[in-house]
């Protein structure tokens, strides 16, 4: 962490050392915020003590300038409601700190500028360096024994949280306290829901959900492919452990899918856990051109389309069992000690495959992102099947795995439409296996039963 924060930290962090002496934090939660309204700053979920929300309200020197108004409404609002109680000082240019008392609840606003007119992100600025600023705060005062926890808490202002949202890390650190640290990232249940107070229109909360669906349906299939990346990605659930992300030199500074690099990189140093005992995240169903991909951008997609229902299409059920394939073929390999893929990954016991159209797509995919080479590096660095197994996991990623399946799309199993996915027999396995999967599926059929 020490060398994280000198080397790696945004230079927010240098102006922490003027921070008033007030006490510690039970818990901390990191907000990027770029053109919204207030609406998100309700009371905090409950825990044992005050908690802290670092709310970085940040936009590019490129932003529209209803952006920048929207902004400062927020800012300005901000200030009104909580009291001041710290100003960090004006000899740290490109950036302001102000802590401020919320009057009504256990909880201190770390409110950070990187959206005045001296303050702005570069151009290529987003989401992920405004993660990146809040979460550095984090870990410095983590760091700092200012905050008690060592979970540095991401949500999003289009979210709102359970009241068991930090009791829940809590539970796990105080319950699993001898296996915590083994624990990389938390990642919270979620749900994407319609506020009924703002009205969203029906077609943006069919195309929410048959988005949430295909998020949903790729983890499944990540699952019965047996990957270890087998998790959601999604910014506004995740909990990452403050020496995890000192490891992997917290989140890097891109537009958008901040979240599924970090979570791609955390899998590699320690363990994702998914599937906690908490209500879920209530996301709202909402446009958005905040990203140039991700939620929003898949939602103003899906609204386009004609026929919704009909017309998105899904991943083929078939690319996640030639992936199966492929990872459950490394112990064949490993006794083979042959990196030619032909022969080790369908010749061996355990697969018995006739050399179709199919296997030679894959087999294609896994020369064109390097495969061999990666074998045969993994061969000079493991004794043994277990070390081979993380060697090739450590580079068989998140990202590779989507490289792959989309060279099975695009070369061999197209993408399909909804009927054709869930009449699909290897889907009907996923429906059965993964309650989440069913729920979200079933969540679509009552609101739009097939024709």
């Amino acid at each position: 962490m020490e060398k994280y924060l000198r080397h790696y930290a945004e230079p927010e962090i240098a102006a922490l050392d003027g921070l008033p002496d007030q006490g510690q934090w039970a818990n901390v939660l990191v907000i990027p915020a770029s053109n919204e309204s207030p609406e998100f700053l309700r009371p905090p979920p409950p825990c044992d003590g005050r908690s802290l929300m670092i709310l970085v309200i940040n936009e590019t020197v490129t932003a529209p300038p209803q952006v920048s108004l929207n902004n400062q409404a927020l800012a300005a609002t901000v200030r009104a409601r909580f009291e001041s109680l710290w100003q960090s000082s004006k000899e740290f240019p490109g950036f302001e700190l102000s802590l401020l008392k919320d009057p009504f609840a256990p909880r201190d606003v770390l409110l950070v500028d990187r959206f005045s007119e001296a303050c702005q992100l570069s151009a290529k600025g987003g989401v992920g360096h405004a993660r990146k600023i809040g979460a550095d705060l984090a870990l410095s005062l983590i760091h700092r024994q200012r905050i008690s926890s060592p979970w540095i808490h991401c949500s999003d202002a289009d979210v709102k949280l359970p009241k068991s949202y930090f009791t829940c890390s809590d539970a796990v650190q105080n319950t699993m306290h001898k296996t915590s640290s083994k624990y990389a990232a938390l990642i919270y249940p979620f749900q994407h829901c319609d506020d009924q107070e703002r009205a969203v229109a029906k077609e943006v909360i069919l195309a929410t959900q048959l988005y949430e669906f295909s998020l949903r349906y790729y983890v499944a299939g990540m699952k019965f492919a047996r990957s270890p990346y087998a998790f959601n990605t999604i910014g506004s659930t995740i909990a990452v452990s403050a020496i995890h992300y000192a490891k992997v030199r917290g989140f890097p500074k891109r537009e958008a899918a901040e979240d599924f690099y970090l979570l791609n990189k955390l899998a590699k140093v320690g363990l994702v856990l998914e599937g906690l005992d908490c209500e879920p995240i209530e996301i709202a169903a909402r446009r958005s051109d905040r990203v140039p991909f991700g939620t929003g951008a898949a939602v103003n997609k899906i609204t386009d389309l004609a026929e919704p229902v009909s017309d998105y299409r899904f991943y083929h059920p078939a690319v996640f069992d030639l992936l199966q394939h492929w990872l459950l073929s490394l112990p064949a390999i490993w006794q083979s000690r042959s990196n030619d893929l032909g022969a080790s990954v369908f010749n061996d016991a355990s697969g018995g495959y006739d050399q179709t159209a199919g296997q030679r797509s894959l087999l294609a995919g896994l020369n064109t992102i390097g495969t061999e080479q990666a074998l045969a590096h993994a061969f000079k660095q493991s004794k043994n099947l277990e070390q081979f197994t993380r060697q090739m996991h450590t580079w068989f990623d998140a990202f590779r795995t989507l490289k792959l399946i989309h060279h099975l799309r695009d070369h061999h199993l197209s993408s399909v439409k909804f009927a054709e996915l869930v009449a699909n027999q290897i889907f009907c396995q996923l429906l059965v296996t993964d309650p989440d999967l069913m729920a979200s599926h079933q969540q679509l059929q009552q609101s739009y039963p097939p024709r």
